[in-house]
């Protein structure tokens, strides 16, 4: 008989797992907590409109290391829309796109600060330079053979300059060598942006980035239901099982072996493999107590920044904004307060180019503001005031788009604002964070992805919380990568297609 794998959580991590698992003939189930699939990989609607809080860009879309892997799944199948611009950047008296044209770009950035030229070259010879992406790999180091090593040393001998120069600088360090104050944030907020900052954020990884995040990453015409609906229908063809609606209350040990899992209704299940595809802290330290760590898995959780939680203002609007940049930061007049931060610039995001997104001549747009997950759970204990602040931040952000839109305020259709609590409550991620945790100069060149837990045996770890800044490809690419682990260990040759 086949072995049985038993997979927590319908991400696209969990997702991506089970599909390779059925392709490798192992009898595959998941099991989501949730009434669909997609955990943080998820839009929703309101009146017509749709808001997706997560595929703006999929890596590598075009081509690149990670293309085949989207073949593999079928997200390719999907139609993309590739943007031409980056961003609009509006100060109080300066104004900049960055867009896919380098001269371009460089000619704007000249006329801001012509006395720059030299540190402007610096910057945009980065991030149009070769992509750090292109030395990655869809097999796990791991795995590695003496071929694999050399043809991976061969990929990153071009970079061997660059992480000489930047190893221990951040995109932050970089922005401020910059005499130009609106060409500072024009630089951090290149990564460093408001509403999703990215705090000390490498400059090596600077590198490329905008080949790999625009130029060969497109956006899912459809947007993130589409995308994961076609990877959960493709698992249960290949033959597996989705179980909603089902949360986890424990892992079932045995001589310090995973055998399966129980649910909260206390039905129980059995597996020769048990991958966990939900919130790592949850596992680690709730499910587990802590039983299997080590000075690794602490470092992680003790030193490591997750990524800030967001508050969003989404809104459903009678105006066509399909002329304007998909993304935009605006410096605000007066500071925003929120959760005792004040806010200078405003993030908007608006969905134009996908006409799912809204009804026809409408839009559907958001406005991101990081926060602290604290604050909002807090208040989340009064009702009444946690409506009237979330009323409160949403009355103020239209008014901000009305001044730069005049009429926009009295063309709002609908209003929808979720808190790093939605998140918390929908999701289950630890303090409510997006995106895992943050990449630093410290932890960039960690040893790898957490996989297993040191003394336990059966249990595979995938999704956020076992790499530094993984997002959709990384997290995708982390239940591909359990499996070949499996199959290895199962002494089976891994397919992928």
């Amino acid at each position: 008989m086949e072995k049985n794998i038993i997979i927590v959580g319908a991400g696209i991590a969990g997702l991506s797992a089970g599909c390779y698992a059925c392709i490798n003939g192992f009898e595959t189930s998941i099991f989501e907590k949730h009434s669909i699939p997609g955990g943080l990989c998820t839009a929703w609607k309101r009146k017509g409109y749709t808001w997706d809080i997560s595929m703006h860009l999929v890596t590598n879309s075009r081509k690149g290391p990670f293309h085949p892997m989207w073949e593999e799944l079928g997200v390719t199948n999907v139609p993309f829309h590739y943007h031409q611009q980056h961003m609009r950047i509006e100060g109080r008296d300066k104004t900049l796109t960055i867009g896919t044209s380098k001269d371009k770009l460089q000619n704007a950035m000249m006329a801001i600060s012509r006395a720059e030229k030299k540190r402007i070259r610096q910057f945009l010879n980065l991030i149009f330079g070769k992509s750090m992406m292109d030395i990655m790999s869809l097999k796990p180091p791991e795995l590695f053979r003496l071929s694999d090593t050399v043809e991976m040393f061969a990929k990153l001998l071009p970079h061997i300059g660059l992480m000489i120069r930047y190893s221990k600088s951040t995109i932050q360090d970089f922005a401020r060598e910059f005499k130009d104050p609106f060409l500072q944030n024009v630089v951090r907020f290149f990564i460093d942006s408001p509403g999703w900052p990215m705090l000390r954020f490498p400059t090596m990884a600077m590198s490329g980035l905008l080949q790999s995040s625009m130029i060969d990453a497109g956006v899912p015409v459809g947007g993130s239901h589409r995308v994961i609906r076609g990877i959960a229908e493709r698992f249960e063809k290949l033959g597996g099982k989705i179980n909603y609606d089902s949360p986890v209350k424990e892992l079932i040990i045995e001589q310090n072996t995973a055998r399966g899992i129980r649910l909260e209704d206390g039905t129980e299940y059995h597996g020769d493999k048990v991958i966990w595809g939900g919130d790592g802290h949850h596992l680690i330290f709730d499910l587990l107590k802590g039983a299997y760590i080590n000075e690794q898995i602490r470092k992680m959780y003790e030193t490591w920044t997750p990524v800030l939680p967001l508050v969003q203002v989404m809104i459903g609007v009678n105006r066509d904004m399909s002329g304007e940049p998909h993304r935009i930061l605006i410096e605000m007049e007066r500071p925003l307060s929120i959760a005792n931060e004040e806010h200078r610039w405003l993030c908007l995001i608006h969905h134009c180019f996908d006409p799912s997104a809204a009804p026809s001549g409408k839009s559907a747009v958001e406005v991101w503001f990081a926060t602290d997950f604290d604050y909002w759970q807090s208040l989340s204990k009064d009702p009444q005031k946690y409506k009237d602040e979330k009323n409160r931040i949403a009355k103020l952000t239209i008014a901000e788009l009305d001044k730069r839109w005049p009429g926009f305020a009295s063309q709002v259709e609908v209003v929808d604002v979720p808190t790093p609590v939605t998140y918390a409550r929908f999701t289950g991620n630890w303090r409510g964070s997006p995106d895992g945790w943050y990449v630093t100069p410290e932890n960039m060149s960690n040893s790898g992805m957490l996989r297993t837990l040191p003394g336990l045996s059966g249990l595979y770890m995938i999704g956020q919380w076992t790499a530094p800044f993984t997002g959709t490809v990384m997290a995708a690419l982390s239940g591909r990568q359990a499996i070949q682990m499996i199959c290895n260990q199962e002494g089976k040759e891994f397919k992928s297609c």
